[in-house]
């Protein structure tokens, strides 16, 4: 049985937060060596921010971006080289979820345990 729009929505909600998280990091990474390229995923994270708490709530917005962005900087190991660990795991969903919600939830909407 495919996920309930309440349950969808929360996932979704919880993935922009993620998204928030990998694209603020992200932007710190490359601030020096691109500083272009981090503006505009620092303008990303800010647009997951708002649709996440959209979604929910300012305060679990908050504490998700958080607690993905611990785990973001624990997969990086404090070495820049391993910046190709969170664009894999991060990046064509956050594309996705930014370019077309509507696909995204559909995916959520779908979705199957």
């Amino acid at each position: 049985m495919a996920y309930e729009p309440k349950r969808a929505v929360n996932n979704l909600a919880h993935e922009y937060a993620e998204c928030a998280a990998f694209y603020t990091v992200s932007s710190k990474l490359f601030e020096s060596q691109d500083p272009k390229l981090a503006e505009q995923m620092n303008q990303a994270a800010i647009r997951a921010i708002e649709y996440s708490q959209i979604l929910t709530s300012e305060k679990l917005t908050d504490a998700r971006i958080e607690m993905a962005a611990k785990s973001i900087i624990k997969d990086l190991d404090n070495e820049i080289a391993n910046v190709s660990i969170i664009l894999n795991k991060y990046s064509d969903r956050c594309v996705e979820a930014m370019t077309d919600p509507k696909a995204r939830m559909d995916y959520w909407l779908m979705k199957r345990d």
